[in-house]
């Protein structure tokens, strides 16, 4: 007969099966976890950078534009070619070297809107340009390589202000007129010309 104030001796072997239940996880459960965690970050990447790079479009983009815009008034004057000497080394790097947004290594810009920012893999680059009949110098152009897709229509509409032409991918989303007046820009056609991925190229020019 049972003492009912003594637990028996199988009542003793389940509490001992929970106690070791309850002691942790076995390797092969976290392994699972892990995997699953691993092929959820895997799917989710691409969205969570898009978000990110979303978020900094118009800081980048609003540096840039201040950049062109002090540049032109800069460039006013008698001469034909105002622009003709321009580089990074010269005029980018001294005037964004304190950004928050875009990082300076050497003379080498990166817009961090896409791409490593090593080289001229996702980095902004200036130089003279020819631009309404005019030679090289008598305009300048800002290069943005392996842009991010999801920054396309901001950058391009945020910049649109300050530039007379506008290519993405090698394709002219803004000309000049026939009369050298600006062109317009429809962010549609903009984001039409941009491809998924980091793979995009924009050219900002103006005089």
């Amino acid at each position: 007969m049972n003492n009912p104030g003594i637990p028996s001796q199988q009542s003793k072997r389940n509490l001992s099966k929970d106690r070791q239940r309850q002691g942790g996880f076995t390797l092969v459960e976290v392994l699972v976890v892990i995997g699953v965690i691993v092929f959820l970050i895997i799917i989710m990447f691409p969205q969570v950078k898009g978000i990110f790079i979303q978020g900094r479009v118009p800081a980048v983009a609003g540096e840039l534009q201040r950049f062109m815009t002090a540049t032109r008034l800069l460039g006013e004057g008698d001469t034909a070619t105002p622009y003709v000497a321009i580089s990074n080394a010269q005029n980018l790097v001294p005037a964004v070297r304190e950004s928050s947004v875009l990082k300076v290594t050497g003379n080498t810009v990166a817009h961090r809107l896409g791409g490593s920012g090593v080289g001229t893999n996702g980095t902004v680059t200036i130089g003279p340009v020819a631009l309404g009949g005019g030679a090289s110098g008598s305009a300048f152009s800002i290069t943005l390589t392996n842009v991010n897709h999801k920054a396309c229509p901001v950058l391009a509409s945020t910049l649109n202000g300050v530039s007379e032409s506008i290519s993405i991918n090698g394709t002219a989303a803004k000309s000049l007129g026939a009369n050298n007046e600006a062109g317009s820009l429809n962010a549609v056609t903009a984001q039409d010309l941009c491809v998924n991925g980091d793979s995009n190229t924009f050219v900002f020019a103006t005089r």
